[in-house]
């Protein structure tokens, strides 16, 4: 069986880079951690949050925009992020009968793999997909060279992920602990919904 992994918020916790990263290019607090995702659970973009809570133009979120690019995929934010708990654990278990691979809407191949090197993780997949923004995840797989079967699954925090699932003709199950609520992914119609890999049975 091949298992596609998504990476953040379903490998990985990144809520604290992302976070930081935002109080950071505004220079500003007055949002704690918890209102911040809260208003990203309820289906808010940054853009959104500027615009509504900070009052600012569309020359400074662009500015914004610019400023996120560059800067989160840099080391020193990519060391705040961890892993999900229980993730180790069940690749170990899973990893003896299946062929397991990560697909990544990053920017940077070479940090992905910095990044799974330094999480101990890097030795589980046979190959990283990550679209560099040139492509969709959609396509990436599809010239992969990979043969999907209706056996295969995609693990993955947001709707991109489930919708992809779909267009290539495998399983979708969708996790809680990234950046979409229970009711938001109910509206992609996954074949599953668990609360993180850890949960997962079905493997």
């Amino acid at each position: 069986m091949k298992i596609i992994f998504d990476l953040d918020g379903t490998l990985i916790c990144s809520k604290k880079r992302l976070y930081e990263l935002f109080c950071n290019l505004i220079q500003s607090r007055d949002l704690s951690f918890s209102d911040y995702w809260n208003l990203k659970y309820i289906g808010n973009s940054n853009q959104d949050i500027l615009r509504e809570r900070f009052d600012y133009t569309k020359a400074e979120i662009s500015n914004f925009v610019n400023g996120w690019m560059k800067k989160i995929e840099s080391d020193y934010y990519l060391e705040m992020d961890t892993l999900i708990d229980g993730t180790i654990e069940f690749l170990e278990r899973i990893i003896q009968n299946n062929s397991l691979y990560i697909c990544t809407a990053r920017q940077s191949t070479g940090q992905v793999a910095k990044q799974l090197e330094s999480l101990s993780i890097s030795k589980y997949f046979e190959n990283i997909f990550v679209t560099e923004q040139k492509n969709s995840k959609a396509e990436l797989l599809k010239n992969s060279g990979l043969k999907f079967t209706k056996h295969d699954w995609i693990i993955g925090d947001t709707g991109h992920d489930i919708i992809t699932g779909k267009e290539i003709g495998i399983n979708t199950c969708a996790v809680l602990s990234g950046f979409m609520s229970l009711d938001a992914l109910i509206g992609y119609s996954p074949d599953i919904i668990v609360a993180n890999i850890a949960k997962i049975d079905f493997i």
